[in-house]
């Protein structure tokens, strides 16, 4: 039996009144059948039915899945809100592998509906809309175009998100002990929380959450986002409690929360580094934390004047920076830059905690210059041999990204361990300067002890810049454990 006589399209009768959305719906069902046959390699016919004759007690089964056409019409039927109530008496007595019966729930909305009471209802389950708002033009654009030059990028990237959502949870409902499922969830542990964002950004972030997700990395929210504010603040919290990493978008719109000039935009990154300064106090070394990545759109246009003061404080209050990289690239930047962190990030809490906290808990940054891997690779394996959690120079990368990885572990360590062999002066004093900002990009004491490994007694003069900060140790070209001796020594204190 094909997969596709569990699925269910709800639509009203009395919408047919209406030859515009009878067309919609036609061609919606259509081009849905289609991506779910490609996705599943199976031929699927969806059921479409009129909610007069929705019968939940003939068609349910722990494999069904709902898709109904919110419409006024659709909400005010005596039929749809009976029938809908059984399907959750059902589905929450029945439970089957795990899938909880409002993801077997996706609502699709033509337009924007509000203020009925079935809408919250059905608030936790996944809601598409085939609309937004251009806050620019001040005009609500309707996804009606299947064919046009914008289609693209509005219709069909959401019938897309719809088809593959529909599909993962196929996939799960055919697997009867959910095994791919936990399997996925124990190789990619990794949780983001996507922002919401303004209407001019709607396109970008579905674009991201499709690549992150494809990534295998759960996104949230995973459903959409009360209009409350008070639940916004609780769903956001929850989220970000959840996460691992948040991004966040910043355009030309400015979000504003319905009854409030509060910006969702704002309230979500001050609520994010509020989450990531808690962990930090915390000390939770082990835990995989990514921070905070702020995007901003390079393409701003009418853009108000509340919105370009938000964007230019962002820029330099130190706070909101605590524990975030800012860019102002291309989206496709982003995407490779935040899949690069991620990753980085993954393989160097391996390396350093094999997925434990380490029994010494000391971290230590071990800098050096490229020219000089070969070199400090015998420094490393000492310090992993007896104990030491180490975190080596990575070159993976453009400037920027090798950059925000330096960043990341200066943050990280406990004391730092800098090789200088061969004579490049610019390059200690750089990184003496780095060490002395290290306070500025999020750390909350600072790093203790350092030290310069030399194998030159005429580079001493190259390294005075850090005073009595730091102990200069000298080392033959062949390393030797007593050389960092005295730097241990300090660590332990």
């Amino acid at each position: 039996m094909s997969f596709g006589q569990h699925i269910y399209l709800i639509k009203s009768d009395q919408d047919k009144l209406d030859l515009i959305t009878e067309d919609w719906m036609s061609s919606f069902y259509r081009f849905l059948e289609l991506l779910l046959s490609r996705l599943s390699g199976e031929k699927i016919k969806i059921n479409v039915i009129n909610c007069k004759e929705l019968d939940i007690e003939t068609i349910y089964s722990p494999l069904t899945i709902l898709i109904p056409i919110v419409t006024q019409n659709l909400l005010n039927s005596p039929t749809f809100k009976e029938e809908i109530k059984l399907f959750h008496e059902k589905a929450i007595n029945k439970s089957h592998n795990n899938i909880s019966w409002n993801s077997r729930i996706f609502k699709v909305l033509h337009e924007p509906q509000k203020g009925h009471f079935l809408l919250d209802y059905l608030s936790d389950s996944t809601g598409y809309d085939f609309f937004h708002y251009d806050a620019g033009l001040d005009e609500l654009i309707l996804y009606d175009d299947f064919t046009g030059p914008t289609s693209e990028k509005t219709f069909w990237m959401r019938l897309y998100d719809l088809a593959y959502d529909i599909f993962k949870v196929m996939d799960n409902l055919k697997n009867v002990d959910n095994e791919i499922a936990n399997i996925s969830k124990e190789l990619n542990p990794i949780t983001i929380y996507l922002s919401e964002v303004g209407g001019d950004l709607i396109v970008q972030r579905d674009a991201i959450k499709r690549e992150l997700m494809r990534n295998g990395y759960k996104v949230l929210p995973e459903k959409n986002m009360p209009e409350d504010f008070e639940s916004i603040e609780k769903l956001v919290k929850k989220d970000l409690a959840s996460s691992n990493m948040s991004i966040h978008l910043v355009g030309s719109d400015y979000g504003k929360i319905l009854g409030t000039n509060v910006s969702i935009i704002d309230l979500q990154n001050k609520m994010a580094t509020r989450h990531y300064n808690e962990l930090k106090k915390m000390d939770a070394g082990s835990d995989l934390n990514f921070g905070r990545v702020i995007w901003v759109s390079p393409e701003l246009s009418n853009i108000s004047v509340k919105q370009r003061l938000f964007i230019e404080n962002l820029k330099k209050d130190s706070d909101s920076m605590s524990m975030a990289d800012l860019l102002e690239t291309t989206v496709e930047e982003l995407k490779a830059f935040v899949i690069n962190k991620i990753q980085d990030g993954i393989s160097q809490h391996e390396h350093i905690f094999g997925g434990k906290k380490p029994d010494k808990g000391k971290i230590i940054y071990l800098i050096h210059n490229k020219s000089e891997a070969r070199k400090c690779k015998k420094i490393e394996s000492f310090l992993e041999k007896n104990g030491y959690g180490v975190i080596t120079s990575n070159f993976k990368g453009d400037p920027d990204e090798i950059r925000s990885k330096h960043n990341d572990n200066l943050r990280k360590c406990d004391a730092t361990l800098i090789y200088y062999g061969k004579e490049n002066e610019a390059w200690i004093k750089s990184k003496q300067k780095d060490l002395l900002k290290s306070l500025g990009i999020g750390r909350d004491k600072p790093i203790s002890p350092q030290a310069i490994i030399i194998e030159n007694e005429s580079h001493l003069d190259e390294i005075l810049g850090l005073g009595k900060k730091a102990l200069i140790l000298q080392n033959s070209k062949i390393f030797t454990p007593k050389v960092i001796e005295p730097f241990l020594a300090q660590l332990e204190k």
